[in-house]
């Protein structure tokens, strides 16, 4: 969110469909001459543009960010008087818009934003009479040449790196990043959080720049220092055991590392000290002790308000060592979480066919009860999302389709918003299977581990496995899984190891790869792995695939993606999204997995590897749904057969495909026999869903 993020997205829409067009594949904006040949969405999605398309739309940024920043349009100060204007207000709500997010605080300082904050309490005002939601944005950086003429003292608050001097966001130097350990700017933070929820009846708060930059620019102020040293001390309180972790008998005498030259840090190719071990995750701890502070404060004033945070997805690098964004620490203090990074929308790569998806970041995102802030104008993104994201029941979310106000008059998003409560809400996802990203592993490997990880995760997705990503705050929960696998996770703690042995025992099957369990959970090398030799155990089994062996564009493809706005540049190989091309020997782990799946697979279909899928359960009204995407734009799908293991007792009643392809959802031909579900799903370009209706059900 660090560009007029709307404007450039409704761009970049138009971009896709002139694209589109001219490659003569299918767009969903598109609209056929002959109107009586279109379906109800698509009229419906040329009636909302129509009735839109006089609208300014509302920004989160204010004017005088735009002017300081540069790389703006030369009319906007009469767009900031025009989109604020209770008419063009009207015009949204007439369109059917039901969420704005606007500006609120950038970082200037709350005396010298007070105008525009007066401008979004008129805004949220006439916004609410109407019957949209509000979401306030906050941002995250300090602006020194507003801010620190407003407090002199707000200078103390900022980061300092090892060299003592304070870290910019990105080429933008006269922003800077506060540290997460100052209480002073927490407590300021939430004074204007406070007129936030409370003057202007906020529905959301948007805090953006929710990030620590990298080495060597990670924060070492004497705050920190502090932090850091409390932190070690109640980890290891004797000193046995610090001796035993650092060969050194006083914490107080530890330092984190410091650096020669500013790409010595890009070097590293895996964190062996233990002082860098420990200090990744304290910075993690602390940016998600931040955040989760400010969230709880926001709940404390009214608990009905959605909390979204910029802290964006899981990709196929180390974001924990790079950004301290650890995702599993932010489960219960935020609604929604936003993906605003360049470089994995929805596609086939169009050098390597890779199947590029944010797959991976939305079921993270359910597994932390969070929904999505993601564009879903395109036709594609729109199925991704329907497919795959989940839809919080905090009041202060207005739901996904209308999230995006202004590019939502699309037929899929028109499909959506029709079906949105009925279907795409208190659903459940059913796994078979779950891939263990554990902490140590993903934490002290700047890439190698995650190679074998992304690509045992696309042989799952391509697959149309049911599965969850698992993290080390879960594993309580193994038993809800026939099958557990770690692809490469090479740190596994004693503790670790013996929960999964147990889990083997009592009936589970767990998959390896390449040098799983080869360290402990301090990345010191055993004379023994737990999980070899592979064999059965109790009443359960471990399999191992020896390579995960990556196909050959895995070396010669290396496209820069967005790692992260407002980040410095990275030097550290990655793996990019281009690069998540199905090994060589994915049908040996397919099966190597399937074979071995205790009671089978919960879905089965004949769609093609370029298809994704995902299946539900609606326990109140008595109904499995599946979801199949088409991430091949350029050819639809022909018929194909599906399998469904029956989730709910009692015998079926219907099964109908809805598709926003058609007017109403057409009943499907099925059997019921074996505890199985079998049928045909017609033809489709980009997204079906199948609901099949058990006995009870509405």
């Amino acid at each position: 969110m660090s560009k007029n993020f709307f404007r450039l997205l409704f761009a970049s829409l138009l971009l896709i469909q002139a694209k589109a067009l001219a490659d003569g594949t299918n767009s969903d904006l598109s609209v056929a001459s002959d109107s009586t040949n279109q379906t109800r969405w698509a009229r419906e999605a040329a009636e909302n543009r129509e009735s839109s398309s006089n609208i300014v739309w509302l920004t989160h940024e204010p004017l005088d960010f735009l002017l300081r920043r540069g790389d703006h349009f030369d009319d906007e100060p009469q767009r900031y008087i025009e989109m604020g204007n209770p008419t063009n207000l009207q015009r949204m709500a007439d369109a059917g818009v039901r969420y704005a997010m606007i500006y609120f605080y950038k970082g200037f300082g709350m005396e010298y934003e007070k105008p525009s904050m007066v401008q979004s309490k008129r805004i949220a005002d006439q916004l609410h009479k109407l019957g949209i939601k509000v979401g306030l944005y906050v941002g995250g950086t300090m602006f020194t040449e507003t801010l620190y003429h407003e407090i002199p003292r707000a200078q103390n608050w900022e980061q300092r790196n090892q060299d003592n001097h304070w870290v910019p966001y990105g080429q933008q130097t006269y922003r800077h990043y506060a540290c997460p350990n100052e209480p002073a700017y927490r407590d300021y933070i939430k004074r204007i959080l406070k007129i936030g929820v409370q003057d202007l009846h906020a529905d959301q708060i948007v805090f953006d720049n929710i990030m620590l930059q990298p080495e060597p620019d990670s924060c070492r102020d004497a705050r920190c220092i502090k932090a850091f040293h409390d932190y070690l001390r109640k980890k290891y309180p004797t000193k046995e055991a610090v001796m035993r972790r650092f060969g050194l008998p006083n914490v107080d005498w530890i330092k984190p590392n410091e650096w020669d030259t500013p790409d010595q840090p890009d070097q590293l190719a895996v964190l062996n000290d233990p002082v860098l071990q420990e200090w990744v995750r304290f910075r993690c701890e602390s940016l998600a002790n931040y955040a989760d502070d400010l969230s709880a404060y926001v709940k404390s004033l009214n608990p009905n308000v959605s909390v979204l945070m910029n802290i964006k997805g899981v990709y196929s690098w180390n974001r924990y060592w790079a950004n301290a964004v650890y995702h599993p620490l932010y489960a219960g203090h935020v609604d929604v979480l936003s993906f605003d990074t360049g470089g994995y929308d929805a596609r086939l790569d169009a050098k390597t066919g890779a199947l590029v998806s944010q797959i991976r970041s939305y079921k993270m995102a359910r597994l932390i009860g969070a929904s999505c802030d993601a564009p879903i104008g395109d036709e594609l993104l729109a199925a991704q999302h329907m497919a795959f994201g989940y839809e919080t029941s905090v009041a202060g979310y207005a739901g996904a389709p209308w999230m995006d106000a202004h590019i939502a008059s699309t037929p899929i998003l028109a499909f959506f918003r029709a079906y949105h409560d009925r279907y795409y809400t208190g659903t459940t996802n059913i796994a078979d299977v779950a891939i263990l990203r554990n902490w140590p592993s993903m934490a002290y490997s700047i890439n190698a581990a995650y190679v074998p990880a992304t690509l045992m995760e696309q042989v799952l997705i391509q697959y149309k496995i049911p599965f969850d990503l698992l993290f080390d705050e879960e594993f309580t929960n193994l038993d809800r899984y026939k099958e557990v696998i770690l692809a490469g996770q090479e740190c596994v703690s004693d503790t670790q190891a013996k929960q999964l042995l147990d889990y083997v025992r009592r009936g589970g099957t767990l998959v390896i790869t390449d040098n799983t369990g080869q360290y402990n959970d301090w990345r010191e090398q055993r004379h023994q792995n737990p999980f070899l030799p592979a064999r059965n155990e109790g009443r359960g089994r471990i399999v191992y695939i020896p390579q995960i062996k990556p196909a050959d564009a895995l070396a010669k493809t290396a496209d820069a993606q967005d790692a992260e706005p407002g980040a410095v540049s990275q030097h550290t190989p990655r793996l990019s999204p281009a690069q998540w091309v199905l090994p060589k020997n994915h049908k040996e782990m397919y099966e190597a997995i399937v074979t071995n799946l205790p009671d089978g697979l919960s879905l089965i279909s004949g769609a093609p590897l370029t298809t994704t899928a995902e299946l539900y359960v609606r326990p109140e009204t008595h109904e499995t749904i599946v979801h199949f995407v088409n991430f091949d734009r350029k050819h639809p799908l022909s018929p194909f057969a599906v399998t469904v293991k029956k989730q709910f007792t009692g015998p079926v009643t219907a099964v109908k495909v809805f598709s926003p392809d058609t007017h109403d959802p057409i009943s499907l031909p099925f059997q019921d026999t074996g505890g199985k579900i079998t049928f045909t799903v017609p033809s489709m370009r980009i997204y079906s869903m199948i609901v099949i209706r058990s006995d009870g059900g509405v």
